[in-house]
């Protein structure tokens, strides 16, 4: 890696794959059954910025490569209700005119909490170290899959 942040990427990356340990979201797998199809992977790099565009924080997932995955075979689901936007602010308003607070929920890692249905193996990308290039068996939801944001949902 080559970035005059390349401290904070490392450090970065040390946390996604931890908390990928942490939550159970895969296990090693010593050979790929004949009939299962691999996803691929690969890890997105993300700076978050404040309004100055001064760098506030590093972010990075491990995600899956989604868009090999077959309906019917990979998943079922992938339908996630969204709230349209003038709904949000008629709750926002209506909140606002009896002098309720409002409070927003931002919770981490989200998508790697549900369990998946299906049976999927993906190979870890380059960069998760101790589990560089292996396949793993998905236990849960991880960033990427087709199913990802359904499941969250259901979670819920």
């Amino acid at each position: 890696m080559q970035s005059r942040y390349k401290k904070q990427w490392i450090k970065t990356l040390a946390e996604e794959r931890q908390s990928l340990v942490d939550r159970e979201v895969f296990e090693v797998v010593d050979k790929l059954p004949p009939e299962a199809k691999l996803l691929e992977s690969k890890v997105v790099y993300k700076q978050k910025k404040n309004s100055q565009g001064l760098i506030v924080r590093f972010k990075c997932r491990c995600t899956a490569k989604g868009y090999s995955q077959i309906e019917f075979v990979h998943f079922y689901d992938t339908f996630t209700s969204v709230a349209a936007g003038s709904y949000v602010c008629t709750v926002i308003a209506y909140a606002h005119r009896h002098g309720m607070q409002m409070r927003h929920l931002d919770i981490k890692t989200a998508f790697l909490y549900p369990k998946l249905r299906e049976e999927l193996y993906m190979r870890m990308p380059e960069g998760i170290t101790a589990y560089n290039g292996e396949v793993v068996r998905l236990i849960r939801s991880i960033y990427g899959t087709r199913q990802a944001a359904h499941n969250w949902q259901k979670e819920l």
